[in-house]
C-alpha cells in the first residue's frame, strides 16, 4: 500500500475536523448566540461560544461534535476536490501552450526519442502506394505507448530522418480530404483500438510547411492502463528508449502495480 493517499486522506479528515469544530461550529452557533442575547441573556459572546465549544470538545454534545466534524471534514473534501479537478486542468492548459509554442522545425530538431517519434503516415503506405492498416495500428500502439508511459509527441507526415513530407497522401484516402477528415479519422481510430475514454489523453495540432501539413499529436499519460485492441487480443504497450515495446502479462501486471492505483492491477489479471 502506498504511503501517499493514507497521508492524504488522513490529512483531509484531521484538516476537516478542525475546521468544522474551531470555524463552522463558530459562526453557526453565534448565530444562536443572537437569538439568546435578544431573548435578553447576560452571557457574553466569548463566555457562550467557549462553552459551546468546550461542550463538542468534550463529547457532552456528541451529536453536535459529529454533526461538525462530518460537515468539515465534507467541506475539506470537496474543497480539495475541486482544488485538484483545477490544478490538472490548468496542469494541461499550461502544457498545451507550451506546445503550442514550440514550432515544427525545433521540435523535429530534437529528433525521436522516448517522448517524441516520427510517423511518414497514418495509413498510407509510400511502398505499395495504397492504403495500408497495418500502419494505423502501429500509430495507434505508439499512442498507447506513451499513454502508459509518460506522454509524448506524435508527428505525422514526418519520416525518420525528419523529412516533412505532409500529409496529402493520407488525405486522399478520405471522405472529406482535408485535416478535419483525417482528425476524425485519428479520433475515432483512438476510441475502436484503445478505448473511448483514452481521446481525451490526446490533442491534435496541424502545422503547415512549405504548403505541406504535417500532424502533431499531443498525448498526456493517462490515468488507467490502456489496451490496444488487436484482433480478438488485447495488448499492453509502453516506451523503452526511442522504441514501443509489447509486455508480456507478468511484465504488464508489475508495471501496473508500480505505476497505477490497485484497483487496476484485477483488470491486469483479468486481460
Amino acid at each position: 500500500m502506498k504511503l501517499e493517499p493514507v497521508v492524504k486522506y488522513t490529512g483531509i479528515i484531521i484538516v476537516g475536523m478542525i475546521f468544522g469544530i474551531f470555524v463552522l461550529l463558530p459562526l453557526s452557533e453565534f448565530a444562536s448566540y443572537i437569538e439568546y442575547n435578544a431573548g435578553g441573556t447576560t452571557i457574553g459572546p466569548v463566555t457562550f461560544l467557549a462553552g459551546k465549544l468546550m461542550d463538542t470538545l468534550l463529547l457532552r454534545t456528541p451529536i453536535r461534535f459529529l454533526y461538525y466534524s462530518g460537515f468539515g471534514i465534507f467541506s475539506v473534501g470537496l474543497f480539495v476536490y475541486i482544488y485538484t479537478r483545477f490544478k490538472e486542468r490548468n496542469d494541461k492548459i499550461n502544457q498545451l501552450l507550451s506546445e503550442l509554442n514550440q514550432g515544427l522545425l525545433p521540435l523535429i530538431e530534437q529528433g525521436e526519442s522516448n517522448t517524441m517519434e516520427f510517423k511518414s503516415s497514418f495509413r498510407y503506405d509510400l511502398n505499395q502506394k495504397s492504403v495500408n492498416r497495418v500502419l494505423e495500428t502501429v500509430v495507434m500502439k505508439t499512442l498507447a505507448g506513451f499513454m502508459n508511459s509518460e506522454g509524448g509527441t506524435l508527428l505525422i507526415g514526418v519520416n525518420d530522418e525528419g523529412a516533412i513530407i505532409g500529409l496529402e497522401n493520407d488525405y486522399q484516402t478520405l471522405k472529406r480530404k482535408d485535416k478535419d477528415g483525417f482528425e476524425q479519422l485519428i479520433m475515432s481510430t483512438v476510441s475502436e483500438k484503445l478505448g473511448t475514454a483514452a481521446c481525451s489523453y490526446i490533442r491534435l495540432i496541424f502545422h503547415t510547411h512549405n504548403d505541406m501539413e504535417v500532424c502533431r499529436i499531443i498525448v498526456n499519460r493517462a490515468g488507467f492502463p490502456v489496451y490496444m485492441k488487436d484482433g480478438n487480443s488485447q495488448k499492453f504497450y509502453v516506451r523503452t528508449g526511442s522504441g514501443t515495446r509489447d509486455m508480456d502479462i507478468q511484465d504488464a501486471i508489475n508495471y501496473i502495480s508500480q505505476n497505477w492505483p490497485k484497483k487496476f492491477r484485477k483488470l491486469a489479471v483479468g486481460r
